[in-house]
């Protein structure tokens, strides 16, 4: 067999890579270490209309003008350091169009010596038009709402709608029914699908500002640069295309503003967050005006938010500003004695909506009901449930595993069976070990006469981590 040859073999990586890259939709650009074009993608042409052969070897400053700032591939290379969804605005100088992306750019380095430079740009122009209806649809939704002195739409459910007897859960609704009598922030964590939103909209409707705004956003399904405008508005002139728009604080103000994923906002966001709530009061986007608001808010959250303090995905600051009431949603795992009660529910939801007349799933489907573990929660069992009534005739009164979907089918059944004395068995051990900490935690606290600082130090905690813990175990001096 003949030796590849080392000339071919870069010659046709380099077509490999072209093709690869201009295979991808989104506009890629790169520059040598001096600042010269030498990566140009197909996306790129069509969104700047111009052709590569007019790029390439330019300098980008010469090719662009950079509005707001300098390019960030030149910024990347200067700091060798990766500047991700950054918001720029351009225009090309010779095609006259003007650009406005998120940029993820990165230096590109060969060891220690820097070699380039490349950008992988979204558009974003579209992104702003789509947000900027949807806040014009919320506030006309808002102000309507207002008119009519009624309950805003979206928040349709009250706390009676949460199902189950689980005792962690009742304590979680207790709480709920505490906060809805003040205007105090909550946090609300808990896995997906456990109903997070549904607690917070019966919060709500339990308050005195039932008959107010009630909005919720989710904060990681919107970038950054977006999501500031979005929360606090902008003004005219702020950036190109921006109008006069109050935010959601403003369209919420009198009721409540739901910020889901909460731990997902980018941490310098957080920081402008944590003024607007201490000072009660908002300035939008390019404005110099504070506006005073009176918007309750309710964070959501998927994580612990102590864990999100340590991974540095929360800022303590603002945790404390957020979470003067934190209530805790269980998982479907920890709430089994539940599923009876929530199966009937859903049973009877899908015999409305599908026109059937269904009683019960099977036992041997039950079984297996008790022994999956849920990762998806009251959705997945939701899901599972609807999948199943899907397939049958008005005369069927029963679910069993043979009318589950094929991939539904396959993740109840690939479940390793639990024995009951393994559950019970481990339950006794969860027992045993919050026992123990809680009595470790104390006899600590008292031989350091209960100095926060001092015990977390001794225990090798954080300060958080051990005032989450002492929370936890209603721990008193």
């Amino acid at each position: 067999m003949n030796k590849p040859n080392p000339a071919h073999s870069n010659k046709l990586t380099e077509i490999q890579l072209e093709k690869i890259i201009d295979s991808i939709d989104e506009a890629i650009v790169g520059c040598d270490k001096d600042g010269f074009i030498n990566i140009y993608n197909y996306a790129n042409e069509r969104r700047e209309k111009i052709s590569r052969k007019q790029v390439l070897h330019r300098h980008v400053e010469e090719y662009y003008d950079f509005h707001g700032g300098p390019s960030l591939l030149l910024q990347a290379m200067h700091l060798k350091k990766p500047i991700l969804d950054q918001y720029q605005e351009y225009t090309v100088r010779e095609s006259g169009v003007q650009v406005e992306v998120i940029c993820s750019t990165v230096p590109v380095m060969d060891g220690d010596e820097l070699i380039g430079a490349v950008s992988v740009m979204k558009d974003y122009s579209k992104v702003k038009k789509l947000s900027k209806i949807i806040m014009e649809l919320q506030s006309s939704i808002s102000q309507g709402k207002r008119k009519e002195g009624s309950t805003t739409a979206t928040a349709k459910h009250s706390l009676h709608h949460i199902i189950g007897n689980n005792e962690e859960l009742k304590n979680t609704i207790r709480w709920a029914h505490k906060a809805a009598e003040n205007s105090l922030p909550v946090l609300i964590f808990g896995e997906t699908g456990t109903g997070k939103e549904l607690l917070a909209q019966g919060i709500h409707n339990a308050s005195a500002r039932k008959n107010n705004p009630f909005i919720a956003i989710n904060c990681a399904a919107i970038p950054e640069n977006l999501l500031e405008g979005i929360l606090f508005g902008t003004t005219k002139g702020a950036f190109t295309g921006a109008v006069d728009q109050a935010g959601l604080f403003e369209q919420a103000s009198g009721g409540t503003l739901v910020l889901d994923e909460i731990n997902s906002m980018s941490i310098g966001l957080q920081s402008k967050l944590l003024r607007v709530i201490q000072e009660e009061s908002v300035r939008r986007v390019g404005d110099a005006r504070e506006r005073k608001i009176d918007t309750r808010v309710i964070s959501i959250s998927n994580e612990d938010p102590m864990q999100a303090i340590e991974d540095h995905q929360l800022r303590s600051d603002l945790y404390y500003r957020i979470a003067y009431i934190t209530l805790s949603v269980p998982p479907l795992r920890q709430r089994l004695d539940d599923l009876p009660l929530l199966t009937e529910f859903l049973i009877k939801k899908y015999n409305q909506q599908l026109h059937l007349n269904v009683e019960a799933v099977s036992p041997s489907l039950y079984t297996l009901l008790e022994q999956y573990s849920w990762p998806g929660n009251i959705r997945e069992l939701e899901h599972v449930i609807a999948a199943g009534m899907s397939s049958l005739n008005t005369e069927d009164t029963t679910i069993n595993l043979t009318d589950l979907p094929p991939n539904v089918k396959y993740k109840l059944t690939s479940v390793k069976p639990t024995r009951q004395a393994d559950t019970e068995d481990a339950a006794m051990l969860e027992n045993i070990m919050d026992d123990t900490e809680r009595r470790v935690l104390e006899e600590a606290l008292q031989r350091n006469g209960w100095n926060v600082s001092k015990t977390a130090r001794e225990l090798g905690l954080k300060r958080q981590s051990l005032q989450y813990r002492i929370k936890k175990y209603a721990l008193e001096e």
